[in-house]
């Protein structure tokens, strides 16, 4: 079975050499605008400055608006198709993210382009110091299934974001649906430190698979499809080669027309590039996660593979640390090398109210892939919900 090319024991090389020169064409260019070096594109003359990664259309259509008493962080998106409707679920705090109180809500559409006015369904307890992170939603053809990580926290001024995890009391929930109005809670199916932040997915071999982390180390869970509030079967993987850090199971997964599952992982060492893990064996066991050389500014990233079998990968591949302006999308015919990558949204946007921890920008993407299009759910400024369409023919 072919396998991406590793070209040094810390390195896998992924992009081919011209989008690897386009990446950094696109790095030089804005580095040379944002310290005055250039000041029009005519500067040195125009050959000085190539031409962008293309941008391809996203039709937008906006599920909540972040005001007021309606909450003004909204973040973690989640998306599933279930009996015929799209379900839509993210965190929602007042003001600061992860923050006491902060609840899971979510809104419905027919369509995906009009959405009902969305509820909270999963509460959190600013008294009791209860906060949820919305971390998956999953449909199968009876159920729909909300994942969240339960923490608890205490107000605390001296540390950043004022307030303190009690580690030791968080736990992987899951609240189930038969109707998508009634949930029934299932707490603790994992326990501490037990990360993920996507659903799981069926693998080719039909064990559902997601990527996470335990006590900061990297895992695969695989969950039984008959029973999912039964506790996930953990496979461990082994450490990382390179210095890296993931301390909250932010991974995602394809797997190509071969088999060969690869899981990226954001690394929050500040290297700025994704981590991935490779298994020849449906993820019974895996390679060390290896330092890539796809760009990343230290946030969450989406992968998978559309209907006619290219992968994807989709979040902030823009290699300054924290810069969300940019949402990319990546395209590999094989899922070894991608070849190809197209801005998906760059408006200029700001946040509207300060909060905490809140950053600018379009931020973790969710997909579902549907015959010739990909629908995306992601958050703007973690204030704004937003739902996107974009035709996959040509990319």
């Amino acid at each position: 079975m072919n396998t991406p090319k590793i070209v040094a024991t810390r390195t896998l090389s992924v992009l081919s050499p011209e989008l690897a020169e386009a990446v950094r064409t696109m790095r030089m260019r804005h580095a040379m605008f944002e310290t005055d070096c250039f000041r029009t594109v005519d500067d040195q003359g125009p050959r000085s400055v190539p031409s962008e990664i293309p941008r391809i259309k996203v039709r937008r259509h906006r599920v909540y608006t972040g005001a007021g008493e309606a909450g003004t962080y909204n973040h973690h998106s989640q998306l599933a198709r279930f009996q015929g409707r799209y379900y839509f679920a993210w965190s929602n705090s007042e003001v600061y993210e992860d923050y006491p109180g902060q609840s899971t809500m979510l809104a419905v559409s027919d369509t995906g382009e009009q959405w009902s006015q969305a509820r909270c369904v999963v509460p959190g307890d600013f008294a009791g110091g209860l906060l949820r992170w919305t971390t998956g939603l999953y449909a199968d053809e009876v159920r729909l299934y909300l994942f969240g990580v339960a923490h608890y926290a205490t107000l605390d001024a001296t540390v950043p974001g004022m307030r303190r995890f009690e580690w030791g009391r968080s736990r992987l929930d899951l609240h189930v649906s038969s109707d998508g109005e009634n949930w029934e809670a299932h707490e603790g199916i994992a326990g501490d430190k037990t990360f993920i932040f996507e659903a799981p997915r069926l693998t080719q071999q039909g064990r559902l698979l997601c990527g996470g982390t335990q006590d900061g180390q990297p895992v695969a869970l695989f969950f039984d499809p008959e029973d999912l509030t039964a506790p996930p079967q953990t496979v461990r993987m082994p450490q990382p080669e390179a210095t890296a850090d993931f301390p909250y199971g932010e991974t995602s997964w394809y797997q190509n027309s071969e088999g060969l599952i690869v899981m990226w992982f954001r690394d929050e060492a500040q290297s700025l590039r994704l981590f991935a893990a490779i298994s020849e064996d449906g993820g019974l066991s895996w390679s060390p996660p290896l330092l890539s050389d796809f760009p990343d500014s230290m946030s969450r990233v989406r992968a998978g593979s559309l209907p006619d079998g290219r992968c994807y990968l989709i979040g902030n591949a823009y290699p300054k640390l924290l810069d969300r302006s940019k949402l990319m999308c990546a395209i590999s015919d094989d899922g070894l090398v991608f070849d190809r990558m197209y801005i998906l949204l760059d408006d200029p946007t700001a946040q509207r109210a300060f909060g905490l921890l809140k950053t600018h920008g379009y931020q973790y993407p969710v997909t579902l892939a549907e015959a010739d299009r990909l629908l995306l759910g992601y958050s703007v400024n973690k204030e704004d919900i937003e739902f996107g369409v974009v035709k996959t023919e040509g990319l």
